[in-house]
């Protein structure tokens, strides 16, 4: 049981990173166009002081940052290592606006193992204030210089 909930968080960490990466327009290959500086980001996720698992963690270009951002796919225990859209470990050094995205089954359940998102009608599980840029309440914002950087994001399902 625990070898197939860990295959199916895989599952739906692979389909979140392949639609993070069809979105941003780039192949699942690992390109030649690697920004010239990208600074390691790591750390964790929770939700109401749980790990959170199988988890897109985006982080989104603010103000005059140059660049495409960058993403991370958190593991069973919420942890996760931040990755520019070229597939090259680390994000280039600006100011971030970090959302974060879990697509599930309406109970909260992962997708069933050989099912797409589609099939089964999975959707976002996360409350709104997570998964969206709201200017009106930039709570998690992440500005990267030139040193390698651990987070830990301690999210909260209520406003």
């Amino acid at each position: 049981m625990l070898y197939s909930t860990s295959r199916q968080m895989n599952s739906i960490a692979l389909f979140v990173c392949l639609s993070v990466i069809t979105v941003a327009g780039c192949s699942a290959e690992k390109s030649d166009n690697i920004p010239e500086l990208l600074i390691p980001v790591t750390g964790t996720v929770q939700l109401d002081g749980e790990p959170l698992g199988g988890t897109a963690v985006k982080f989104l270009p603010y103000g005059d940052t140059k660049g495409k951002g960058g993403y991370a796919i958190t593991d069973s225990a919420g942890n996760f290592e931040a990755k520019d859209y070229s597939m090259a470990e680390g994000i280039e050094p600006g100011v971030y606006n970090v959302t974060f995205s879990k697509i599930a089954m309406p109970d909260g359940n992962p997708i069933p193992e050989g099912q797409t998102a589609a099939d089964v009608g999975a959707l976002e599980i996360l409350p709104p204030h997570l998964t969206s840029v709201n200017p009106d309440n930039m709570k998690y914002m992440l500005t990267v210089e030139s040193e390698p950087i651990s987070i830990d994001y301690e999210l909260n399902s209520k406003r």
